[in-house]
This record gives C-alpha cells, sequence and structure tokens, in this order.
C-alpha cells in the first residue's frame, strides 16, 4: 500500500517525507500516480540531497543577497522549509522548496530549485 495520498484541493499528489527533522507533505502535480511510483529512486534522491544541504542553502541565501545576516550555520539551524514539490521536467526531475526565517533578517521566503545536482536561488516568494 502506498503512502501516496491525492490532494483535492491542491489537485496534486501528497507523499509525506521527513526532512530537516520535521514531516513535510511532498506535492506532485502529474495526471497519475504511476508517474511517481515510476520515478520515486529519483525523487528520493533529490529529497536526500535537500535533507542533508541544509548548510550549503544558508551559504547560498547568503551569498546572493537573500539573507543579511552572515554565518551560515546559525541560518542553517534557523531555516524554515516550506511549500516542497516535484516537477517532471522533460529530461529531468526539479525539487522546488520555499525557504525562510522568522529572524527579521529575510524580508520574504525565498523560492529555490533543485536542478540536476545545483540549487538555484529563483526569487521572492510572492
Amino acid at each position: 500500500m502506498s503512502n501516496i495520498k491525492y490532494n483535492e484541493q491542491e489537485e496534486a499528489f501528497e507523499l509525506p517525507y521527513k526532512l530537516w527533522d520535521e514531516t513535510a507533505n511532498v506535492r506532485f502535480y502529474v495526471g497519475e500516480e504511476a508517474d511517481i511510483i515510476k520515478n520515486l529512486k529519483d525523487v528520493a534522491a533529490k529529497l536526500a540531497k535537500l535533507d542533508g544541504s541544509r548548510r550549503q542553502i544558508a551559504e547560498l541565501l547568503i551569498d546572493d543577497g537573500f539573507y543579511e545576516g552572515g554565518d551560515p550555520d546559525a541560518l542553517a539551524k534557523i531555516l524554515a522549509l516550506a511549500n516542497v514539490y516535484v516537477d517532471f521536467d522533460d529530461e529531468d526531475i526539479v525539487l522546488c522548496f520555499d525557504v525562510s526565517t522568522d529572524d527579521g533578517f529575510m524580508k520574504a521566503p525565498a523560492h529555490v530549485e533543485l536542478f540536476g545536482e545545483l540549487f538555484e536561488l529563483t526569487g521572492w516568494v510572492e
């Protein structure tokens, strides 16, 4: 039995997954659950990379001017993760998510994508 459920309100499939010590519902905007199952190994690898890259994402936020503080270790401890979803983009799987803090050093949550092996900040969440 699969843990994948369909969320009618979001019009997406969801899979609970532990990321950064909390359970998040990872959304999949696909037509069929079979598409998720077929790519589950690759999706799990992306999610594992996200789970182990909290400090790397903190460094990226600081380097790209999305966070006004300067200590990636301190930032990594307070980063919050939201809106995690997977996009099956032609030949690749793109993991998308938002990160934020409530310490006043970030003007808004930032949107991040894991495309291939690289994290990319794509802008502020509107």
